[in-house]
């Protein structure tokens, strides 16, 4: 009896091994058509904007909406012209905050005095200024204000992503001989000076999942008045000023330049409004950098290894109890298949809260298409043994 029973589980894995290769093919060559074929370019759109990740940000939010960051200021620049720009910095400057991060990009020459005195006060040791990657090259909108010595970094958050939903970002780019520094980067490095630990950096040539810790609201913003009419802001001594475009003070809500979408976003399923400014993000950004506070990301080869095991498993218990012929098989599929994918989306969130991002759905999609797929392959095998006396778990001697 013993050695029946370990001959019937040998086939019954040998079974299971066969169709899991089975709907792995049918897999690719559904990927390969989706892929060549434009009439799921709009089913691709719809998804790769949406992560059920995403409803993890609403609790977080939710919790620290009290709470307002304490090293990152920031100053709305608004609709403010050169002159006014170059007087708010010398005002920021006189209080000595330790890094003075500026997120404007100024096009072109226009009053050579003005310009002039803008250069300087952009080229003071304690600024970092911006430029942007474009698809002809390097923006260098800035470049009358640049020398040698500038501090700058790029504004460009992801270089590989095509999602319009700002989760990640590159910290190093490196073309040719080359490395290019983002924004962020260049802020937190310049405040931490020579206590800088520069083995972070090991992390940003490829791109991170942002810790969103913040909205809008959960920093202190500053606006021209606020500064040009206070002789002193004590509070702004040592710590990181960042400039940039935050909207009108009472309508910013319903602004949309240089806005985008991000987790934070209350509507993530449908359509709705870019919700974040790109200082915002970049504020976020720092303050991950700075407290070393990273999301770690389960590696793609452990996704893989998951993936395979779990098919393998959940095959061969499917295989197992398609062979007993049970009246409520199909029943039992489909609940213990809700049960799967309802377990799996709790307990990514529950590492997520951890600070662990593991990408639950290539594995959700491969499992539950597989199991999806005995009935075909147990066609295949039938007609296998019919025309060739295919042997295995559904047909033995």
């Amino acid at each position: 009896m013993k050695k029946v029973f370990v001959k019937l589980n040998k086939v019954l894995f040998k079974e299971a091994f066969f169709c899991m290769l089975f709907s792995f093919l049918i897999l690719g060559v559904i990927a390969l058509i989706g892929l060549n074929i434009s009439f799921f370019s709009p089913f691709e759109d719809a998804f790769k904007d949406f992560s059920y990740l995403d409803l993890y940000y609403t609790e977080k939010l939710e919790e620290k909406e009290e709470h307002v960051n304490e090293n990152i200021f920031l100053v709305n620049v608004d609709k403010i012209n050169r002159k006014e720009i170059s007087l708010l910095l010398k005002a920021v400057a006189e209080q000595k905050p330790k890094v003075i991060g500026v997120d404007v990009i100024f096009k072109e020459l226009k009053d050579p005095v003005l310009d002039n005195f803008l250069s300087e006060s952009l080229q003071k040791k304690n600024v970092v200024t911006t430029y942007a990657f474009t698809n002809s090259g390097i923006d260098l909108s800035n470049e009358f204000i640049r020398n040698e010595n500038a501090t700058e970094g790029y504004t460009n958050f992801s270089f590989t992503s095509k999602s319009s939903v700002i989760r990640s970002f590159q910290g190093i780019k490196k073309e040719n001989d080359t490395t290019y520094l983002s924004f962020g980067l260049a802020v937190a490095k310049k405040f931490y000076g020579n206590n800088w630990n520069s083995s972070i950096e090991k992390q940003l040539y490829t791109e991170r999942t942002i810790n969103y810790e913040a909205n809008r609201d959960g920093f202190f913003v500053l606006e021209y008045k606020d500064l040009m009419n206070q002789e002193s802001i004590s509070i702004l001594k040592d710590k990181i000023v960042l400039l940039g475009y935050l909207g009108d003070a009472k309508t910013h809500f319903l602004d949309l330049e240089d806005k985008h979408f991000t987790p934070m976003n209350k509507k993530f399923v449908g359509k709705s409004s870019p919700d974040t400014f790109g200082i915002v993000i970049h504020a976020n950004i720092i303050n991950m950098l700075i407290t070393n506070n990273f999301i770690n990301e389960v590696p793609n080869w452990v996704v893989m290894l998951v993936t395979l095991l779990l098919s393998y498993l959940a095959l061969s218990y499917f295989i197992w109890l398609n062979k007993k012929q049970l009246a409520s098989y199909i029943l039992r599929l489909n609940i213990l298949r809700i049960i799967f994918v309802i377990f799996f989306i709790w307990f990514s969130l529950l590492l997520f809260k951890n600070q662990i991002l593991l990408k639950t759905a290539p594995i959700i999609a491969v499992v539950v298409f597989s199991v999806s797929l005995i009935g075909y392959y147990k066609k295949l095998v039938h007609y296998l043994n019919k025309k060739f006396k295919w042997k295995g778990y559904f047909y033995q001697d």
